[in-house]
Parts: C-alpha cells; sequence; structure tokens
C-alpha cells in the first residue's frame, strides 16, 4: 500500500497535499482535507523525532508499517459491519461516490482520485436514484414550459 511508504516530508500542509512519489499513474500530488492537514499535523508531532516515515514501524524491515489488513478489519467489525463486504477499497469507492453526489464535476473528481481517465472515475461512483431524481430535477428547473 503507497500511502504506508509516505514519509513527513511528503506533506506540504501549506497547499493541502500529500505527495505520492510511487502511484500507479505515476508520482502525484494528493489533496487532502483541512482536517486531515489538521490531524496530520498533531499526529506528527506525537512521532518519535528520528523516524521519517508517517507510519513508522521498528521492527519491520523498511522501518514504516507495510500491511494494515488486520488493525482494518477489526476497525470494521468494532463499527458492526462485515469485514468481508466492507473492505478498504470500499472507502475510495464511497468516497468518489460522494463527491459525484454533491455535485463536483467529473475532471475535479478524476484529480482528486488519481484516476488516469473518466471511464476509470465512472467504475468508482454508484448514482442513486435520489441523485440521479435531483439532477432531473435541475434540469427541469431550467425548462421553461409554456
Amino acid at each position: 500500500m503507497k500511502i504506508l511508504s509516505i514519509r513527513r516530508q511528503d506533506i506540504d500542509f501549506e497547499r493541502r497535499i500529500i505527495f505520492i512519489p510511487v502511484a500507479k499513474t505515476g508520482t502525484r500530488e494528493q489533496p487532502i482535507t483541512d482536517n486531515l492537514a489538521e490531524f496530520l499535523a498533531g499526529y506528527i508531532e506525537s512521532l518519535p523525532a528520528d523516524t521519517p516515515w508517517l507510519f513508522p514501524s521498528p521492527s519491520a524491515k523498511d522501518k514504516h508499517t507495510v500491511d494494515i489488513r488486520k488493525p482494518f478489519i477489526r476497525v470494521v467489525k468494532a463499527a458492526g459491519l462485515d469485514p468481508k463486504e466492507y473492505v478498504r477499497h470500499t472507502l475510495r469507492h464511497t468516497a468518489i461516490t460522494h463527491l459525484v453526489q454533491d455535485g463536483v464535476d467529473l475532471l475535479t473528481v478524476k484529480r482528486i482520485s488519481g484516476h488516469k481517465t473518466l471511464a476509470m472515475v465512472e467504475r468508482y461512483f454508484h448514482a442513486s436514484g435520489a441523485h440521479i431524481q435531483a439532477a432531473m430535477g435541475k434540469l427541469e428547473a431550467r425548462l421553461k414550459v409554456a
């Protein structure tokens, strides 16, 4: 998981981005929310000063965490959900769906998600009946019926 190899220096708090040096689509800058930036700033202050890693693991060969499956499953179960149904990738699908449902244009969603093509973005978002009806309501509001 590429996010686990992020170093402190890869976070630009001023611009609100995380630089991801190795991703499927090459190097990229991942935008982050103000809340995440604030959390990360506090979290980084709590880390040992001598570690460059955002997710250090002194016992790991590379000195950073390389797998979060077990903790993720533990959190999913604690939330009363089925870990066979809710996987880490579910979070990505959900975030993209929420962005689209909130009216964020697909080019912006593509930039945020790091996808190379709009076709890939389309695989991720799930338009609900209510979302589609809201879009039709916007169209109808623009139409003037004589």
